[in-house]
């Protein structure tokens, strides 16, 4: 008896379970995103049902990250999916940013998008830049919490970092840009 598929890959449920008794999958066997990382939160949630704890594979928000020159980041809705329901999209540029700028970096079209719902929260981060992917942690932590754009803005960064660029584009998103 083989097990069950959704068009070429492994069918499981939110507990990384096939059709057959005791068989997971993960990874790649079981769809997008393809990430080495995906999988590894997977493989570590199966690792514990196994143990007998009860847990499940549900998250919000998987970052991808593309390792180019300059590198991309995106977590959580796409401005597509976004725009298609009616987000606030907030841009701020790595131009306006000290630490862009002492990296020569600012050149590049560098920027952090916040895409928001009407009730400020974020659905999804995008940005392109020099060093972009060490931002990755903050805004999947930001979407998978619910954050709203006040938390992101609330928030002190340290300066000069590229992660003030996220709190700039927050507060952007509320009208309160200091610097864009």
């Amino acid at each position: 008896m083989a097990v069950a598929l959704e068009g070429r890959f492994v069918a499981v449920d939110e507990h990384c379970a096939t059709s057959m008794k005791n068989v997971w999958a993960i990874g790649d066997l079981v769809g997008e995103p393809m990430l080495a990382h995906k999988a590894s939160a997977q493989g570590e949630m199966v690792a514990h049902l196994i143990a007998g704890e009860k847990r499940r594979f549900d998250p919000v928000a998987i970052p991808a990250v593309c390792f180019s020159e300059p590198e991309i980041v995106s977590v959580g809705a796409s401005l597509e999916e976004a725009q298609a329901r009616g987000a606030t999209v907030s841009v701020f540029p790595f131009k306006a940013n000290g630490r862009a700028l002492t990296m020569n970096a600012d050149g590049q079209g560098g920027f952090v998008r916040v895409l928001s719902a009407e009730d400020h929260r974020i659905l999804g981060i995008q940005a392109v830049g020099a060093h972009v992917s060490e931002l990755a942690a903050a805004f999947a932590l930001a979407v998978e919490m619910g954050a709203l754009l006040e938390d992101i803005e609330g928030t002190i960064f340290a300066h000069p970092t590229l992660g003030e660029a996220f709190r700039e584009a927050a507060q952007k998103g509320l009208g309160m840009a200091i610097h864009a």
